[in-house]
């Protein structure tokens, strides 16, 4: 079998190394002593003339020499030692592709590491955002490697990822693609120099993408200045627990690299590369210096104010512009996490219901204190009135009452009546004949009582009003 160009003491089994190891060194599409024998073999077993020929050769000379003849051959030479084998690599598809157990470890504890890093920073010098790739992802396809494509793998842990160095490019290109107005709205981004700061003995003048991303020198000019911003880099938590293999299969090759004048007869050159598959998770972070920033431009970083330009960047990304390799044909588009995204809603929605909730509330207390402060302002004997036609709500229109009912009415007038002994005069000739119509209504006395009780009763009521209006009760 094809072997990996490594020691031998390493071993043949990398089934547990990184994605990135058995990409890389650990890749087995190496052409081994074993793989040639088998090949000679394979061929000495064909019913042609060439397997006869073959085998004849391999009868008459041995192994070696059928070996070093058969890779000398013009037509369908034998693949050299430790040359790349063709069928070894269209097979290592497959084990790299695979994502282990430890491999999905270390790519959550590195999200959970990054997001413990997060939290221990002030929420106002952060802005997160999570996202999900809408179509594959795929980064390092310029790196040199024997399967023709390269990838970009975070090392020393083997795992794909997005360098912050391009998040920050893509976020910059969104940044001056909206500062030039080329989408029909700035979103706030400027091009103008509007800010200052003094390098040396040079004064320079920087914009908000300046001052937020940095300005590199040009033409050996010395204005150079970091931006107040820090990209982290973005450990994709892949969908699947499987990386994906695409293929692009250019027609020109005889235009491009063999100098042919173009046609559209070309045969097509499949070529695979490595990629992230969509519905992967991407969490991306982004530090402020907001320390820096304050004394560049207090107004950014007041106000959040960078935090919204950024959120418009990356919505501008995630919408026009893609992260990673071969976005112009639509790789790495990414969108905001429809989870996250639903979360977000739901938080919007319950903070939209709490404060409705709270203006009701708030409302509800204004409407009671000028209820209670309409109230304060009658008269005592009005008061008095507003009170007791609450409280009888519960009564029946017109009496008469039980002794048990009776007695709640009475329980209910006397309060009043104590409190009327320092009213003014007309006060409680108003509360008097108030009183008089509810004994009207409900009765002088409950039900079941004798005649002459009843007039007692009635009598020993009517005297109460008299005192109640001469100011002389007991």
């Amino acid at each position: 079998m094809s072997i990996a160009a490594v020691p031998g003491y390493l071993g043949k089994n990398f089934e547990t190394a990184s994605p990135g190891m058995r990409f890389g060194m650990y890749l087995p599409i190496w052409t081994s002593r074993e793989d040639q024998e088998k090949a000679v073999r394979k061929r000495a077993s064909k019913r042609s003339p060439e397997g006869r020929e073959v085998q004849q050769y391999l009868d008459e000379r041995g192994m070696e020499a059928t070996i070093a003849w058969l890779q000398q051959r013009d037509r369908n030479p034998l693949e050299g030692l430790w040359s790349k084998n063709k069928f070894a690599a269209d097979q290592a598809w497959k084990t790299i592709c695979a994502l282990t157990p430890a491999d999905i470890q270390r790519m959550r504890a590195l999200a959970e590491r990054q997001q413990a890093l997060k939290n221990t920073l002030p929420p106002e010098a952060v802005l997160s955002h999570p996202a999900e790739s809408t179509a594959p992802f795929t980064t390092g396809l310029g790196n040199e490697h024997p399967l023709e494509n390269g990838f970009s793998f975070l090392w020393p842990y083997g795992l794909p990822y997005l360098p912050g160095s391009g998040v920050k490019g893509v976020l910059r290109q969104a940044a001056r693609e909206l500062a030039e107005g080329l989408w029909g709205e700035t979103r706030d981004w400027s091009n103008e120099k509007a800010f200052q700061i003094k390098v040396g003995k040079e004064l320079i003048e920087l914009s908000v993408i300046d001052l937020l991303f940095g300005l590199e020198s040009k033409d050996g000019a010395k204005e150079h200045f970091r931006g107040v911003l820090t990209f982290w880099d973005v450990i994709p938590l892949i969908k699947g627990n499987q990386l994906m293999v695409e293929i692009m299969t250019p027609h020109q090759k005889h235009y491009y690299q063999d100098g042919e004048p173009p046609h559209d007869s070309g045969q097509p050159t499949p070529i695979s590369f490595l990629t992230v598959p969509p519905g992967s998770k991407f969490a991306f972070h982004v530090v402020c210096d907001r320390a820096f920033l304050r004394r560049l431009a207090p107004g950014l970083a007041e106000d959040d104010r960078w935090r919204t330009l950024l959120a418009a960047a990356f919505e501008h990304a995630f919408d026009w512009l893609g992260f990673g390799a071969k976005t112009a044909v639509g790789y790495g588009a990414l969108r905001i996490d429809p989870e996250i995204e639903r979360r977000r809603r739901e938080e919007v929605e319950r903070r939209r219901v709490e404060e409705e909730q709270r203006r009701k509330e708030e409302e509800a207390a204004r409407e009671a204190e000028a209820r209670r402060r309409a109230f304060e302002a009658l008269p005592p004997s009005e008061q008095a009135r507003a009170r007791l036609e609450k409280a009888l709500g519960a009564f029946p229109a017109e009496g008469p009452l039980d002794k048990d009912r009776y007695s709640e009415l009475l329980a209910h007038i006397k309060p009043h009546l104590d409190a009327a002994q320092t009213w003014q005069e007309s006060e409680r000739h108003a509360l008097a004949d108030y009183l008089e119509g509810i004994f009207n209504r409900l009765g002088w006395c409950p039900s079941g009582l004798k005649k002459d009780k009843r007039k007692k009763q009635e009598k020993k009521r009517r005297e109460l009003l008299e005192n109640l209006k001469k100011g002389t009760l007991p």
